[in-house]
């Protein structure tokens, strides 16, 4: 019933996706080849300014400031009974994992975009954006569809060993790294994407012209060039998969926990106080990475 329920939510989604597509298939930019009229910023003084200010703090104090005083109100006082030790052995495993799976989507979002982009034609670019729509579905739906894969490609893998290999991706963290590949692949496309795009078109043939092969070239001058790429994808990637809570919680191992699968635990139940420590580590270890991203980016400019 699951199942058929997902493939429902699959169509639907899939037709979605192909009316975007279709939608803006014939859409075209063209420019007169002059550089871009910067926008002069708009200076605003006494009550206007003070007015934008209100405003643009109204999302910052009820969607950060508050929740995190709360969460700390709750951490600190006499209530909370959080056991440091169990959230920093559960904190190692969300590191793991979230590590792991940046990783692994980073190398794979890296094959394929350098692939579609340097080696093939029109239909391994579409398949390239197709495997990419990972992010669309939600991850129950997904989580469904990778055990259902998965249960399948393990008897595949008995039936041809004769028994002797059983168990290869419903068994240990193979599966769930698996969905996040599936699930986040689009994160790392992405940052793959912008990255080749703002390369010159012609420079992987200049690199031929010089007497380079594809893998040197690749390796000596593209990869380089797309470092800043694959580092903040990976950290957006790493942000993902520490907050992802659904198909962690379909595909884990026994006894496996995370901050998200943990903070979920106490959350279902009401126990407000004692979700709040995983919680704000969630957040603490979520906005560290991205800090960082961004004082990359400011050394950049």
């Amino acid at each position: 019933a699951a199942a058929q329920i997902s493939l429902v939510g699959f169509v639907f989604i899939i037709s979605l996706l192909g009316l975007e597509l279709y939608a803006r298939a014939r859409q075209q930019f063209s420019g007169n080849g002059k550089p871009p009229t910067p926008v002069a910023p708009i200076m605003l003084h006494g009550s206007k300014m003070f007015v934008c200010w209100l405003i643009c703090m109204i999302p910052l104090v009820l969607g950060f400031i508050i929740p995190v005083l709360v969460l700390l109100s709750f951490v600190l006082g006499s209530r909370s009974n959080a056991d440091f030790g169990a959230i920093f052995g559960i904190m190692s495993n969300t590191l793991l994992v979230a590590g792991m799976a940046s990783v692994t989507v980073m190398v794979v979002s890296c094959f394929i975009v350098l692939t579609a982009t340097y080696r093939s034609g029109k239909l391994v670019r579409g398949l390239a954006l197709l495997s990419s729509l990972g992010y669309a579905f939600p991850g129950t739906m997904l989580a469904i569809g990778v055990l259902i894969f998965a249960s399948v490609f393990d008897r595949m893998i008995a039936t041809v060993t004769n028994g002797h290999i059983l168990g290869i991706m419903l068994s240990g963290l193979g599966i769930l790294l698996f969905a996040y590949v599936v699930r986040f692949q689009a994160v790392g496309y992405g940052a793959m994407v912008s990255g080749v795009r703002r390369l010159p078109p012609n420079m992987m043939n200049a690199s031929r012209i010089l007497g380079h092969g594809y893998s040197s070239s690749i390796k000596r001058i593209i990869l380089p060039l797309l470092r800043s790429s694959l580092f903040a994808g990976g950290l957006l990637v790493f942000v993902d998969v520490m907050k992802e809570l659904p198909m962690t919680l379909l595909l884990r191992p026994f006894n496996f926990e995370t901050l998200a699968t943990f903070t979920y635990q106490f959350a279902k139940d009401e126990m407000l106080e004692q979700a709040a420590l995983p919680a704000l580590m969630i957040v603490i270890a979520g906005l560290a990475p991205v800090a960082f991203m961004n004082m990359m980016l400011k050394g950049n400019r």
